[in-house]
């Protein structure tokens, strides 16, 4: 005998919700997804999902923080180089590229969702400080983890590439590469103002 909705754990009952919001937001992105049919696909009352979802944000940025979760952890398992890593880490958030100019627009206005930037940023760097760590000298290792971030978030927002966020990466490292390789580099300067 199936079991009614109630006796079904709220953690299964959410992780069911997620799946369906995550399969609605990819195919018609957040302007085109609804509440109403978020709950229509998991076939319960629109109402209900406010049960356990605050807001349409709220629901977008759980779906985030779940791809992000299965990401991180795929991530951190694979063998390999650092910049292996963060080209798997990009390759996945690219095959989500329809989602992340919708990230751009809405994170200064949902906390929900900037946390969820703020998330995948942290990651990003991580990733990036590890690929450049043998490419530029220690005392430019942020600064060159915050270039190459800078161009894949900046990649990722446009809706309509010119070419995959990848290539601009992998030319930003293999010219980082080269500078620090060139016998006739100038050495690092970088000044700040306040």
């Amino acid at each position: 005998m199936p079991r009614n909705r109630q006796e079904v754990p709220r953690e299964e009952r959410i992780d069911a919700l997620l799946a369906v919001a995550e399969q609605q937001f990819l195919a018609r992105g957040f302007a085109g997804t609804s509440i109403a049919e978020i709950a229509r696909a998991a076939g319960i009352e629109p109402g209900s999902v406010y049960w356990y979802f605050r807001s349409k944000d709220h629901a977008f940025a759980a779906v985030l923080n779940r791809l992000l979760d299965g990401e991180v952890d795929r991530i951190a398992e694979l063998p390999g180089e650092a910049a292996q890593k963060l080209f798997a880490a990009l390759d996945s958030v690219e095959r989500r590229r329809t989602l992340h100019p919708c990230v751009a627009e809405r994170a200064p206005h949902a906390p929900p969702i900037m946390e969820y930037h703020e998330r995948l940023h942290e990651w990003l760097h991580g990733l990036a400080l590890s690929a450049v760590a043998d490419l530029v000298p220690q005392p430019d290792h942020e600064i060159a983890a915050d270039a190459v971030v800078a161009t894949i978030e900046g990649g990722l927002a446009n809706p309509a590439p010119s070419r995959p966020t990848s290539h601009l990466v992998r030319y930003l490292l293999a010219s980082l590469a080269a500078v620090e390789h060139s016998p006739n580099a100038p050495a690092t300067e970088v000044t700040t103002t306040s």
